[in-house]
């Protein structure tokens, strides 16, 4: 493959996966890995053979675009485990802050360990 058809591919790889990142859709941009993992290999063998002294001001600029899209990737994937790590944690936490008990007569709630008298099971 060409310098120019490998990069293609990979930014094209890249792009995808930016789009369904940022819709929310995390799962179809893990399908792209193996897809993914392929084209950064040929980029790599590319990089090796090609080196960066021999390319043009073109396919660098495209270099380039490669790493950014990669790197927004990554911005995007990392606040994604965020919001789940932080979804988790208030399902967690969502337990503790229950408030099982009745209303007193101010309205402040009371917990059932606390209250005095008798309830009524049904409102």
């Amino acid at each position: 493959m060409t310098a120019p058809s490998v990069i293609a591919e990979l930014t094209d790889i890249l792009e995808r996966e930016q789009e369904l990142l940022k819709a929310g859709r995390a799962g179809e941009a893990a399908s792209l890995v193996e897809e993914k993992m392929i084209a950064l290999q040929r980029f790599e063998s590319l990089l090796e053979t090609a080196g960066l002294t021999g390319v043009s001001h073109k396919t660098r600029r495209a270099m380039e675009r490669v790493i950014q899209l990669a790197e927004q990737n990554a911005v995007h994937m990392e606040a994604i485990r965020n919001g789940i790590r932080h979804a988790i944690s208030r399902l967690e936490n969502l337990n503790g802050s229950v408030q099982v008990g009745s209303y007193g007569r101010g309205g402040a709630q009371l917990s059932f360990s606390k209250a005095t008298g008798t309830f009524n099971r049904r409102a």
